[in-house]
């Protein structure tokens, strides 16, 4: 088994840290690296091309995002952007754009990878901004509060035209989107609780309760693909984490588990076997070796409104 880094971030208390770095042993030892006070909320994170780390500020006046160095002694700033919108909530990486997902205010806009200039801006009446992804020659986007995904046509890394409207259940609330192995997209729906597969024409293929616990409403949070095909998801409410699979045109649950309270984003470590959820209200990121049957815990540590876990590269660091 290897070894991990991780980032982690989260809404934060007044004066603590909101960002650390910790380095995972192969038996689930964590030892933290450092920590950092970003402030703003930086409730997401993703790693772009060349190293850099961007922080998503999630306020409510406004959004901002701030580019990182990743050093041995310290995150060094190299840039920040001003971006449109309120609460920025998700940010996604693909070669030298970056696109970004304002919850607050419904606007979703890509800017330039050194964070100098906006590329691109799309807003819709009612929207609830939350997620971009790109697969094959598309620029998906997830619009929780209009019960849709808009499917844009990438040029040049861009997206172009007006967007094809794949149209979600009443009441739905699509939040994340992830592509499975066989090329079909996976849709994680926070207001019905439901996970649903669906091509990437948006014809549904399958779907299910994301938790199996009946006495419990469900808010699912993020979800996340690990190497041998897994689909995880954190479910907010009954509190657990869900492994599932896909095969053969159907879902099965194959774990479901207890985990700390209001999972909001999930990771699978690379190699390791271990799947780590950021809990918000528990103020704690929990790692669990997913090797066995029912899942061991094997780390825990302290983050103050944890909402985020990134794994990135160790080599040449730790």
């Amino acid at each position: 088994m290897e070894e991990s880094l991780i980032l982690v971030s989260g809404y934060g208390a007044p004066g603590e840290e909101d960002i650390a770095l910790y380095h995972i042993e192969a038996a689930g030892g964590v030892r933290m690296l450092y920590g950092m006070r970003h402030g703003g909320s930086p409730s997401f994170c993703c790693k772009g091309a060349g190293g850099r780390i961007y922080a998503a500020s999630e306020r409510p006046d406004g959004a901002d995002i701030t580019v990182y160095e990743l050093q041995k002694e310290a995150l060094k700033q190299v840039g920040r952007l001003i971006v449109p919108g309120r609460g920025l909530c998700h940010l996604y990486a693909c070669g030298e754009v970056l696109f970004g997902s304002c919850y607050e205010s419904g606007d979703y806009f890509a800017v330039d990878a050194e964070l100098t200039k906006i590329l691109w801006t799309f807003s819709r009446t009612g929207a609830h901004a939350h997620w971009a992804y790109t697969a094959g020659a598309s620029l998906y986007l997830a619009d929780l509060g209009n019960d849709c995904l808009y499917r844009f046509r990438l040029s040049g890394g861009l997206p172009t035209g007006e967007p094809e409207i794949l149209c979600q259940p009443h009441g739905s609330g699509p939040r994340q989107i992830l592509m499975l192995r066989d090329g079909d997209l996976a849709c994680v729906n926070e207001l019905d609780g439901m996970l649903r597969v669906m091509d990437m024409e948006g014809k549904s293929r399958a779907e299910e309760p994301a938790s199996g616990v009946a006495d419990k409403q469900n808010w699912p949070g993020g979800a996340c693909l690990d190497g041998e095909g897994t689909l995880y998801v954190c479910n907010r409410g009954p509190n657990t984490l869900a492994a599932w699979r896909w095969e053969g045109g159907g879902l099965s649950r194959r774990q479901e588990w207890l985990t700390g309270d209001w999972p909001r984003h999930i990771a699978a470590l690379s190699g390791t076997g271990f799947v780590a959820a950021a809990c918000m209200r528990s103020h704690e990121v929990i790692g669990y070796d997913c090797h066995p049957d029912i899942p061991v815990e094997v780390f825990r540590f302290p983050l103050a409104g944890a909402s985020c876990v990134l794994e990135l590269e160790m080599r040449g660091f730790v």
